[in-house]
Order: C-alpha cells, then structure tokens, then sequence
C-alpha cells in the first residue's frame, strides 16, 4: 500500500477541491469584451442597470473582478458599449424599403423595438452617444439613404443627427416609463389619460382591465407613430425642395 502523506509534511493542497479548486476556476476563464458584454446584458435583464457593477459582474463571470478593467475601463464605458450592442440589435431588425422613407421607417420602429425590449438599459443609453462600431453603421446607413433621395452629404448628416435625436428621444421617454414601478405607472398612466385623452377613450381604454404597462405602451406607440411621420412628412418637403431633389 502506497504510503499516505503525513498531515503536517505541508502537502500541496488538492486542486479539484476548496478554496484551491475557486482559484483554478477563476484563472481558466477566458475573458474578452464579447463574453463580458454577453454576461453584463443578461444581468441588466434581470436587475436592472443600477445594481450592475464591475465587481457584480466579475462574480457572475467566475473572474477576478480587477480583470475586467483589462477590457473596460470603468463602468460607464461598459454601459456605452451596452448601448452600441442595442444598437446592433436595432440594426439587425433594419428591412430596406423601396423608398428612404421606409427604410428610416423600418430603422425607427427597429430602434424601438431593441431599446424597449431591455427599457432599463434602453432609458440610461437613448441619450448618449456610444462612439461604437454599430452607431457608425446606422449613421452611414442614414445618412446615405438621405445623400441619395438628394441631400449634400453635409445636409444629409445633420438630418441624420435630428433622426436620431427624434427617434431616440421619444423611445427614451417610454423606456424610462416601462422601468418604472407598477405603483408608478398606475398613477402615470391615469394623468396621460386625464389629460391627454378625451373622457371617452380614457373610460373605454381603463375598461379593457389591461396592465399599466400595456396601456402605456399602447399609448406611447400612438404617439411615436404620429412623432415620426410628423417628421418624416417635414424631411420629405425638406428633400423635394433640395436642389438635387427636384
């Protein structure tokens, strides 16, 4: 029988076991901004962006949080970077029209639909620029569709600019309103309907025994509808008198 090591001979501990085996764990992960951004999502998901931080995340990663900063300087940048993968996401949705107009369109409703799906993250990132490689996508992407319905390219962009400044104001506000409470939306909801809607659509829509969020989100859509073809109808006659345009 092989000889059994002596408790005090200092024998290395095992590796597959205890405190030994945590540390084995947290040097085999193989980090990179993909599978940090992957994870940080999931956890924004969950518990909102408020309560993820770096050392969160490093946790949920099975890593060293100090890691993390190899990729992402602090926290706000992770959030930018966030922000670009919504983008993405936004993009991805993007269906080409036969006209500019329905493809900024289908880029509006397409941006709405990646930002309200994750609301938390979507009302901290619709304000910020994220410098990201997706936000460059959708401003060459717009902007082309302008330069060829017939703007100067320098036109084109600062029309680019109040697109997405329309468009993401608005989603915004309806972000920051879905990651409200329920208590909180109950009462935003009855001062919308009191004093936006007529007495008529505001007793038939409270009837319909719909949740808060629905009602708002209904709502809010209405309102995006109209704030985008409003604009959209403001850009064509924009265009039509561009020289190029007639």
């Amino acid at each position: 029988m092989a000889k059994q090591p002596d408790a005090g001979t200092g024998a290395a501990p095992d590796p597959t076991s205890g405190p030994a085996r945590s540390s084995a764990a947290r040097k085999r992960v193989s980090l990179s901004r993909e599978v940090i951004l992957e994870t940080a999502m999931r956890l924004a998901d969950s518990e909102g962006t408020t309560f993820l931080t770096l050392t969160r995340l490093g946790r949920a990663l099975g890593a060293d949080p100090t890691a993390l900063y190899r990729h992402f300087r602090n926290k706000d940048e992770l959030l930018l970077a966030m922000g670009d993968q919504l983008m993405s996401e936004a993009i991805a949705g993007i269906e080409p029209g036969r006209s500019w107009q329905d493809t900024l369109r289908s880029a509006a409703w397409s941006m709405r639909r990646a930002y309200l799906a994750r609301p938390a993250l979507g009302a901290q990132s619709a304000a910020r620029f994220t410098g990201g490689h997706a936000e460059t996508s959708l401003v060459e992407t717009i902007t082309a569709e302008l330069t060829k319905a017939g703007l100067e390219p320098d036109v084109a962009a600062r029309h680019c600019r109040a697109f997405a400044e329309v468009v993401l104001g608005h989603i915004g506000i309806t972000a920051t309103l879905l990651s409200l409470s329920a208590e909180q939306q109950e009462l935003d909801v009855a001062i919308g309907l009191r004093v936006y809607a007529t007495p008529a659509a505001g007793s038939a829509r409270q009837s319909t025994g719909r949740t808060h969020a629905a009602t708002a989100l209904e709502d809010e859509n209405e309102v995006f509808r109209t704030v985008l073809e409003t604009y959209l109808e403001g850009l064509r006659a924009t265009v039509a008198a561009a020289p190029h345009g007639r």
